[in-house]
């Protein structure tokens, strides 16, 4: 038996409320396409990223096999509070594939990557990481303050997330070959050590 909108968004919050408790879960038909769901998710996190973030983060808090089941065909809106559905902005894919090679060269000349991994996992054990949030608020100033502008952010993050980097430490996890926050991972991974997680203060 199918499941209603009241009861999809009563389970979608269960699935996100460990991260997002205070998201605002709205299930309803879809009014360009009445056989379709539309799915709204409000929260207040959401300020801070890409749609494309929000949506890469929901769809790792809702089990995959709920998403086949009850929202294949559902179409979704991930919204900060005040938003509509025509403030968001999403990437073209293709674009973004043509200009990965540029933007990475851009990076690499401005040393970007290298004064991440050096803010997120220093070379001096006494000066004090950088926390990730789950967002870029390492990564932007970084980027600002040698030479990309606000206009350019939206291509380089999307560059960035298309080869799975999604906050700031996922950069360094994810996109580049070597870095010492993923040797360090590897590192205590094999000693049998638990590994530093970045998103905990320390």
């Amino acid at each position: 038996m199918s499941r209603t909108a009241k009861q999809i968004a009563d389970d979608i919050r269960g699935f996100v409320s460990s991260s997002y408790p205070d998201m605002d879960v709205r299930v309803e038909t879809w009014q360009q396409d009445p056989s379709r769901l539309a799915v709204y998710f409000t929260d207040a996190k959401f300020a801070l990223i890409y749609p494309y973030q929000r949506w890469h983060y929901l769809t790792h808090l809702i089990p995959s096999d709920y998403q086949e089941q009850n929202l294949s065909t559902s179409v979704w809106f991930e919204l900060a509070p005040g938003e509509s559905p025509d403030d968001l902005s999403y990437p073209d894919e293709e674009l973004i594939a043509d200009i990965t090679p540029d933007v990475m060269r851009i990076l690499t000349a401005i040393g970007f990557f290298r004064k991440l991994d050096d803010i997120m996992c220093p070379n001096d054990t006494t000066v004090e990481r950088a926390q990730c949030w789950g967002d870029y608020r390492n990564a932007k100033p970084l980027l600002l303050s040698n030479g990309i502008t606000e206009n350019e952010l939206f291509d380089v993050f999307h560059v960035l997330m298309l080869q799975g980097g999604f906050c700031d430490c996922e950069i360094l996890y994810n996109v580049l070959e070597e870095n010492r926050l993923k040797a360090e991972y590897w590192q205590a991974k094999s000693g049998g050590i638990e590994p530093y997680d970045p998103h905990q203060k320390t």
